[in-house]
């Protein structure tokens, strides 16, 4: 490294060698300039454009959350409407108006919070007592229509005084007309704990925009009318929200913006409790509600740098390698005169080899690099994807459970409703009262029950149980004694319509068992709210980015059951998916359609949910991959290398006797073969570093290893830097060992070499063995397949395994050292090497024999007796002399 560093500086050193580095320097940061803006706007380009689409599919979060909520609004205002109608006729056939008593009469009648008496001008004139607070309620009662539902929602009150805008409560008001001819009217105020809880569910962005941010570092913030709200993987304190409230207001209210992302959003740069965050802002009129989303500064360039430098880096190193290359490759061909203006040409091409390897170099580097930003982008994007769709399964499941809770609460209570007021009211225990009621609780029809099971009434002429042979087996637990059960929605025999029962226990006078109500309610609409929130629906209708594949496959038929796209459904997996394996976890490459995909797929309850990501880059990042590269291109090719050649060659004129001669036995390629390594190792360690701080999460993938095995970008990296790392270690091992054996005798040097030898072997084992299993070989298999054996016995693996055992209990025995003058395998001379597989030995000739080393034996080792030969023969020299 050294001696590199100094033939750079001696090249430096005269006239024409600071002209060299001024134009190196140049040429250096311009191509530095434009690899760092292109890796830097592609990175951009990535992280916005996912911004961008997250922000895009928040209105379809939004329309179907206040689908929902629609329909669970609409199921508990018809709940109430019919709950208060019920309690109107607790009051037909009484005269007059309605006492305090008798408003609490129906009160506990219906389960309502309140119940108050109106004039016909709307003045409130008696009430058991509202529950929400007084002004609510004033202005509540003043806005309602008679006979029209109405669910109010207000701040919920934590303590005396205190109001917390971020907790709503909410109560539902039904209004109608006192029986009688009366102009006055009834007020119910109903307790809405089940609405309210889907309200939560429904309205909490925190809950899905969590999710989608897929437990980044990403941080959303919500401004609704005055009111700052802020959702984040990990998030603010009180004390800091308060510190950025006044900037973000004041961040609200610009408009402008220094960029801007493909969808016309305005991107900014911003600062928050001494951080810098990159920041996209968007408004939707709709809602009325302003977004900003941010992620760190830190994490938007993070990758760029790294992987700007790294380009350079290369970039860097290839430069000065060319210069050297282009020096010892003039001083072996020198013809004449270096600066002879007619051998320019030829000077040029005397050196160009070597800046196409440069360039052949850098390009497949910066496009591993660039490819691996990509691909690692989109192989997230896909696991992000297939959590997101799991979770949002996972939540539309216990949304389901919820809303059955539901809808089962609603009909019960309106079934215990009716059998209280059937055992108050015995005269509506008659077909046509069965039927009045019926019509008024909203059911499809009513049937009573007696003690021993038998139907005794019924609001309908026919029913679905009047054909059924034991309808009382659903609803024995009721018979028994049990107060109430409610069945799971099944389909009416002889409408086919979707229905749901609610049996509620009635009593006599003594308060025994006395049968049993049995209130059915359509289910048509609970059956399309479990359709909807299945796995099927909640795939179909999630919200894709532009290629973006979501799917469910049938593991035990391989189908697809669910798919973006719907005309996929029922189709064979295998047919477009050839990587699938039924029940088979996967993550990595694919082809699907003969496309190139990022997939990402586990299976759960016998089937595989499957996110499909296409590889390609953005129109624009490819784009500008291709300037950069033409960039480069141009600039090193015809700027960089015809003017540098010529100035090597002056500078070498102006150096003469300075500069060291070149090795001509050495070719001077070998400069690139020696230098890149080298930078492989030292980017190796550089890339675990930043790796391990979190600064480079492509790289962070790679050693994750949550991708498949198999022949793909991130199987080649990881090869790559499992060589690099292992190369590294076998060089540390022989720095010691070389260092040691400066200390050590002839004897002891031998096991210094034979252990060499040995981390060869075991090297380059580990590395084929590692390697393959990183690109998806069985190694287990390759080892137990005996035509595999039989080839490698076939092709001397067994004298090789006898050449390897000789050498190591040659180490055991020590029976040869290096330096040794021995008799082995017909040849006599002195050992001068030892290896784990072969010994080599110089005869008295000079001549280098190489030895298996289960050739070796027998051997004679004539050390002694040839010293004391040497040593007579010299002797009698002497004493002729």
């Amino acid at each position: 490294m050294m001696k590199f560093i100094n033939e750079i500086r001696e090249l430096f050193r005269e006239k024409s060698g600071k002209k060299l580095l001024f134009l190196s320097v140049a040429v250096f940061l311009v191509l530095t300039a434009v690899m760092f803006f292109t890796v830097y706007r592609i990175y951009g380009i990535n992280s916005l454009n996912e911004i961008d689409e997250y922000l895009e599919a928040i209105p379809d979060l939004f329309e179907s959350r206040r689908k929902d909520m629609d329909l669970r609004t609409r199921a508990y205002e018809g709940d109430i409407l019919s709950r208060a109608e019920i309690g109107m006729l607790t009051l037909q056939g009484e005269n007059g108006l309605p006492d305090a008593q008798g408003l609490e009469q129906v009160r506990l009648r219906v389960s309502a919070d309140s119940v108050s008496l109106l004039d016909e001008k709307g003045k409130l004139l008696l009430t058991t007592g509202a529950v929400c607070p007084e002004e609510t309620f004033n202005n509540c009662i003043q806005a309602l229509e008679p006979g029209t539902p109405h669910l109010e929602f207000y701040p919920a009150v934590i303590r005396v005084g205190e109001k917390n805008d971020n907790l709503m409560d909410g109560k539902g008001f039904v209004r109608l007309p006192v029986p009688g001819g009366s102009a006055c009217s009834l007020v119910y105020e109903f307790p809405c704990d089940n609405v309210m809880s889907m309200f939560d569910f429904l309205t909490d962005w925190a809950e899905y925009i969590q999710g989608a941010l897929k437990g980044g570092e990403a941080a959303l913030f919500a401004k609704i009318g005055d009111r700052l709200e802020a959702y984040m993987e990990e998030g603010f304190t009180s004390e800091e929200l308060d510190q950025i409230t006044e900037k973000l207001n004041r961040i609200f209210q610009k408009k402008s913006a220094l960029l801007r992302t493909s969808k016309g959003r305005a991107v900014k740069f911003i600062r928050l409790l001494g951080k810098m965050y990159l920041a996209v802002q968007t408004y939707y009129e709709q809602e009325q509600t302003d977004l900003l989303m941010m992620v760190p500064f830190r994490s938007a360039v993070g990758n760029a740098l790294c992987i700007a430098l790294s380009i350079s880096a290369v970039i860097a190193l290839g430069m000065m390698m060319f210069l050297l290359y282009a020096s010892r490759r003039l001083q072996r061909n020198r013809e004449g005169s270096y600066t002879d203006a007619a051998r320019g040409s030829w000077i040029v091409r005397a050196t160009r080899p070597g800046i196409l390897l440069v360039l052949v170099v850098t390009f497949a580097f910066s496009e591993m690099l660039l490819e691996l930003e990509n691909r690692t982008h989109a192989n997230i994007s896909a696991m992000g994807s297939r959590v997101e769709i799991q979770n949002e399964i996972a939540l539309r499941k216990s949304h389901a459970d919820r809303v059955r809770s539901n809808y089962s609460g609603y009909y019960l209570k309106r079934a215990e409703i009716l059998a209280s007021f059937l055992m108050d009211h015995p005269e509506y225990q008659t077909h046509a009262g069965l039927g009045e009621l019926s019509r008024i609780a909203g059911t499809d029809y009513l049937m009573r029950f007696d003690s021993a099971g038998k139907e005794t009434l019924s609001s309908n002429t026919y029913t679905g149980f009047s054909t059924d042979t034991s309808p009382i087996d659903r609803y024995r637990a009721v018979q028994m004694g049990y107060p109430h059960i409610v069945t799971e929605p099944a389909a009416d025999p002889y409408t086919g319509q979707m229905q749901m029962g609610a049996a509620v226990l009635m009593t006599d006078a003594q308060g025994q068992p006395d049968g049993f109500l049995l209130a059915v309610y359509s289910a048509a609409e609970l059956k399309n709210e479990y359709d909807r929130m299945s796995e099927v629906s909640t795939i179909n209708d999630y919200v894709v980015n532009e290629g973006q594949i979501v799917a469910a496959i049938d593991d035990k038929d391989g189908i697809f059951i669910a798919h973006t796209n719907p005309r996929m459904i029922g189709q064979k997996a295998s047919t477009v998916f050839a990587e699938y394996e039924p029940g088979a976890g996967y993550e990595g490459f694919a082809q699907y359609n003969g496309e190139n995909v990022c997939v990402s797929a586990r299976s759960e309850d016998g089937k595989t949910i499957v996110v499909i990501v296409p590889q390609k880059m953005d129109a624009e990042a490819l784009t500008l991959s291709y300037l950069a590269g033409f960039v480069l291109l141009l600039v090193l090719l015809l700027v960089y290398q015809p003017k540098a050649s010529r100035l090597v060659a002056q500078g070498l004129e102006e150096g003469r006797g300075v500069l060291q001669p070149a090795d001509l036995k050495k070719s001077p390629m070998m400069i690139f073969f020696d230098g890149y390594p080298i930078f492989l190792t030292a980017f190796v360690i550089a890339a675990l570093l930043l790796s391990a701080a979190g600064l480079w999460s492509s790289f962070d993938y790679v050693f994750s290893w949550q991708w498949n095995k198999g022949v793909n970008l991130f199987s080649i990296w990881a090869s790559i830097f499992i060589v690099a790392v292992t190369l590294c270690v076998k060089y540390a091992i022989f720095t010691v060992l070389d260092q040691v054996e400066k200390r050590l005798g002839f004897e002891d040097k031998t096991y210094s070499r034979l252990i060499k030898s040995l981390v060869v072997y075991a090297t380059i084992l580990f590395l084929g063995f590692f390697i393959l299993s990183i690109l998806g070989v069985n190694t287990t298999a390759l080892l137990a397949s005996a035509g595999i054996i039989s080839i490698a016995a076939g092709m001397g693996a067994q004298s090789m395994a006898a050449d390897l055992l000789a050498g190591f209990f040659m180490i055991l025995d020590g029976s040869i050292h290096v330096g040794d003058y021995v008799s082995a395998g017909g040849v006599t001379g002195h050992v001068t090497d030892m290896g784990i597989r072969t010994t080599e030995i110089t005869d008295d000739k000079g001549n280098i024999i190489l030895l298996n080393n289960s050739k070796v034996n027998p051997v004679c080792n004539m050390t002694g007796s040839h010293e004391q030969a040497k040593k007579k023969t010299t002797a009698d020299e002497t004493t002729k002399k």
